[in-house]
């Protein structure tokens, strides 16, 4: 039987929740180009900053400053670019409904969230 806990304001892990929601939008904004080699070297990273106040290219937000850190970014998008509508998964995992924490942790102190129609299953994960 799976365990599941929707996450709302004044749970632990709200503001991660809102901040895996800011982070995965934005990363949404950056242009799709094919694909090359570049792509799949293993430190191929998109760091961007979230201030609360937003800045050009994030929007100002409730939770405090962070930093998001999106590996491969670009292998993942086309990979979801072929079964997923890009429109549906933004909706799922970015609109109004709030994330679900699974109760149980993975290994390494990772978390796991569903979205509201268990669609998509998002895992953080520990430097």
């Amino acid at each position: 039987m799976r365990n599941d806990l929707d996450i709302s304001k004044g749970h632990k892990n709200y503001e991660l929740m809102l901040q895996l929601q800011l982070g995965i939008s934005q990363q949404q904004a950056v242009p799709l180009w094919e694909l090359s080699s570049i792509n799949f070297d293993p430190r191929e990273k998109f760091w961007i900053q979230f201030p609360p106040e937003g800045s050009k290219v994030t929007p100002p937000h409730s939770s405090s400053d962070f930093w998001w850190k999106d590996y491969f970014p670009m292998v993942f998008r086309h990979l979801r670019k072929f079964p997923v509508d890009p429109i549906d998964y933004m909706l799922a995992i970015c609109g109004n409904d709030a994330l679900r924490e699974l109760s149980s942790r993975g290994k390494g102190e990772s978390f796991f969230y569903l979205t509201q129609d268990d669609r998509f299953m998002i895992k953080t994960v520990k430097k």
